[in-house]
C-alpha cells in the first residue's frame, strides 16, 4: 500500500513538473515572438529610403544596396526560420522534450540579438551617410568663406610674409584643389569621403591662419629686435670700454655673433615655414641677449662696488695694521710678567699671519682693478672673500685683545680675593679671642693651619715672574675654599658654645633637684671645657628638659637651629 502511495506521489509530481515547465517554455516563445513581431514591425525600410533623396551613384548607391538586401534577407528568410523554429519548441515541449526546447530557445535568442546587431550597424551607417551628406550641404557655404577669408589676408599682407610667400601661396592653392575632390566626392555618391576632405580642408584653412599670424611676429624678432639689441649691446660695450672697462674676459662679441648666426639660421627656417618649435628658439636667444645686458651691468656695478670698497678698506687696513702692532708690544710685555698659554702665543702667530696674506691679497685686488687684469664682477667676488677674512681677522684681533686685558684683571682680582681672605683669617681669629670659649676642637685647630698654609702658598704664587695665571687662579680657588670653610666652622662653634654655656648656667638651680641632674650637668660642663660643644649642649638640655621640656624653644631662632643640627 504503501508503494502505491510512493508511486501517485511521484505520477503527480512528474506531470506537475512537466505542466510547470511546458508553462515556462510557452511563455519564452510568446517573448521571442513578441520580439520577432517587433523587428518585423520596425520601420527599417522607411530609414533605408531616406537615402534615396542623396545622389543614387558611387558609395551612396553600393550601400543602398547593401542595406535593402540585409533587410530583405532579415524579413524573408531569417524571421521565418525563427518563426518555424518556436514552432518546435512548442512541440518539444508538448512531447516532454525540455531540455531541447531550452537549448533551441536559446539558439533562437542568439539568432535575433545577430539581428538586433545587424540592424544597429545598418541604421548607424545610414545617419553617417545621412548626416555627413547633410553637413557637407549646410558647411561647404562657410569653409569657401574661410578659404576666401585666407586668401584675401594673404593677398594684403603678402610682403609681411617675405620669401615665405611663395610657398604660402602654393599652399593655399593646394586647399584650393581640394574643392575639387570635394564636389567630384559629392557628385558621386561619395558622401563620407566628401566629408573627411571637407574636414581636412578646415583644419588646413585654421593651421595656414595660425602661419599667417606668426611669420610677421617671427620675422620682426628676428630681422628687426633682436639686431637691433646686437647693435645696442655692441656700441654700450664700446662706450664702456672707453669708461675704462676691459671686457675681453667675457667673450661677449663671440656670444653676439653666434645669436646673429643662429637668429640668420631661424630666418631660413621661417622662409621654409619650418616653424615647429620656434617661438621656443626665439625665445632662447632673448633670453641670451638679456644674459649679456645683465652681466654688462652687474660688471658696471662691480666697479662702482670695488672702487667705493677699496677707499674705505685703505683706512681701516691701517688702523688694523696699528692695533696688531699694538697688540704685539703688549704680548712681548705680558709675557716678561706672566707666562702666556701656548695656545694663545699662536694665535698672536696667526694674527700676523693673516696679516701679511690679507696684505698680499689686497695688493693683488688693487693691482687688478688698476691694471683692468681682470673683470670687476671677479673682483667684486675676490672682495667678498677678502673682506670675509678681514671681518675674521678683525674678531680674532679683538678676541686676543680681551685675553691679554683678561690676565691683567685676573692678577688684580687674585691679589683683592687672598687680600680678603686674609682678612678674613684674621677676622675668624679674633671672633675666637672675643667670644671667650675654652677653646677650638682639634679638628678646627687643623682646618685653620691648613687654611693658612694655602694662603700662603698662593700669595708666594702670586709673586712668581713671569706669573703663571691659570695656576694663581687654581691655587686662590683652593685657598677661598679652605678659609671659607674654617670660617664657617669657627662662626658655628662660637655659637655652640654660647648655647652649651648659657644651658648649663641655666641649669645649675636644678643641679640639686636630683644627683641624676647635677652628674649629668658636671658632665655637660666637663664636656664644654674640653671644647666639647655638641656634647655639652645635648647633657646640658637633656637635664633641664625633665624640667622644662620647651627649653630649647625659648632660644633664638638661630640658637635652636644650630642646636637642632
Amino acid at each position: 500500500m504503501v508503494y502505491l502511495y510512493i508511486t501517485i506521489a511521484i505520477v503527480i509530481l512528474f506531470f506537475g513538473y512537466g505542466a510547470w515547465t511546458r508553462k515556462s517554455l510557452y511563455k519564452q516563445v510568446d517573448q521571442l515572438e513578441e520580439w520577432k513581431l517587433d523587428i518585423l514591425n520596425r520601420p527599417i525600410t522607411e530609414e533605408i529610403a531616406k537615402v534615396k533623396g542623396l545622389t543614387m551613384s558611387g558609395e551612396t548607391e553600393q550601400k543602398f544596396e547593401t542595406w535593402r538586401k540585409e533587410w530583405d534577407g532579415i524579413v524573408d528568410v531569417v524571421l521565418p526560420d525563427i518563426e518555424e523554429d518556436l514552432f518546435d519548441v512548442e512541440e518539444l515541449a508538448n512531447k516532454y522534450r525540455f531540455n531541447k526546447a531550452k537549448q533551441k530557445n536559446l539558439l533562437i535568442e542568439e539568432k535575433l540579438k545577430e539581428v538586433e546587431d545587424q540592424l544597429r550597424a545598418m541604421l548607424d551607417d545610414i545617419d553617417i551617410l545621412v548626416q555627413s551628406a547633410e553637413q557637407n550641404r549646410t558647411e561647404i557655404g562657410d569653409v569657401k568663406k574661410l578659404y576666401q577669408d585666407l586668401k584675401k589676408r594673404f593677398s594684403s599682407h603678402r610682403t609681411s610674409f617675405g620669401r615665405a610667400a611663395d610657398l604660402l601661396e602654393k599652399r593655399i592653392e593646394g586647399i584650393y584643389e581640394k574643392f575639387a575632390s570635394f564636389d567630384e566626392a559629392t557628385k558621386s555618391g561619395n558622401y563620407i569621403q566628401a566629408r573627411e576632405v571637407l574636414v581636412i580642408i578646415t583644419d588646413e584653412i585654421t593651421a595656414e591662419k595660425l602661419v599667417m599670424e606668426a611669420i610677421p611676429k617671427f620675422l620682426v624678432q628676428l630681422q628687426t629686435n633682436i639686431p637691433g639689441e646686437l647693435k645696442n649691446l655692441y656700441f654700450g660695450m664700446k662706450d664702456m670700454e672707453e669708461a675704462g672697462f676691459d671686457l675681453s674676459h667675457f667673450n661677449f662679441e663671440k656670444d653676439i655673433q653666434t645669436i646673429k648666426e643662429a637668429s640668420e639660421d631661424l630666418i631660413v627656417a621661417v622662409h621654409s615655414l619650418e616653424l615647429e618649435g620656434m617661438d621656443e628658439k626665439i625665445n632662447e636667444h632673448i633670453k641670451k641677449v638679456d644674459s649679456i645686458y645683465d652681466a654688462l651691468e652687474v660688471e658696471a656695478t662691480s666697479k662702482q662696488t670695488v672702487q667705493a670698497y677699496l677707499e674705505q678698506i685703505a683706512e681701516k687696513f691701517i688702523r688694523t695694521d696699528e692695533k696688531i702692532e699694538d697688540l704685539n708690544e703688549d704680548a712681548k710685555l705680558v709675557q716678561q710678567s706672566y707666562r702666556v698659554a701656548e695656545e694663545q702665543l699662536k694665535n698672536h702667530q696667526k694674527i700676523n699671519k693673516q696679516l701679511k696674506e690679507l696684505t698680499t691679497q689686497l695688493s693683488v685686488i688693487e693691482d687688478a682693478a688698476l691694471k683692468n687684469t681682470q673683470s670687476f664682477t671677479t673682483l667684486q667676488a675676490m672682495v667678498e672673500i677678502f673682506n670675509s677674512e678681514y671681518e675674521q681677522l678683525e674678531e680674532a684681533l679683538e678676541a686676543s685683545r680681551i685675553a691679554l686685558d683678561t690676565l691683567r684683571k685676573d692678577e688684580l682680582k687674585a691679589k683683592e680675593t687672598l687680600k680678603e681672605l686674609k682678612f678674613k683669617l684674621l677676622e675668624g681669629k679674633r671672633m675666637v679671642q672675643k667670644s671667650n670659649i675654652p677653646g677650638l676642637p682639634s679638628y678646627i685647630n687643623s682646618e685653620l693651619e691648613e687654611g693658612e698654609e694655602k694662603l700662603l702658598a698662593a700669595i708666594e704664587k702670586l709673586q712668581e715672574i713671569p706669573l703663571d695665571l691659570n695656576g694663581v687662579i687654581h691655587i686662590v680657588e683652593q685657598a677661598a675654599i679652605a678659609v671659607n670653610n674654617v670660617y664657617t666652622l669657627i662662626e658655628e662653634t662660637v655659637e655652640k658654645s654660647k648655647i652649651a654655656e648659657r644651658l648649663i648656667q641655666y641649669g645649675n638651680r636644678y643641679r640639686r633637684k636630683s644627683e641624676e641632674t647635677n652628674t649629668q650637668l658636671s658632665e655637660a660642663e666637663m664636656a664644654f671645657r674640653s671644647f666639647y660643644y655638641d656634647d655639652a649642649i645635648e647633657l646640658a638640655s637633656t637635664a633641664i628638659q625633665k624640667y622644662e621640656p620647651n627649653i630649647l624653644e625659648e632660644l633664638s631662632e638661630k640658637e635652636k637651629e644650630t642646636v637642632s643640627v
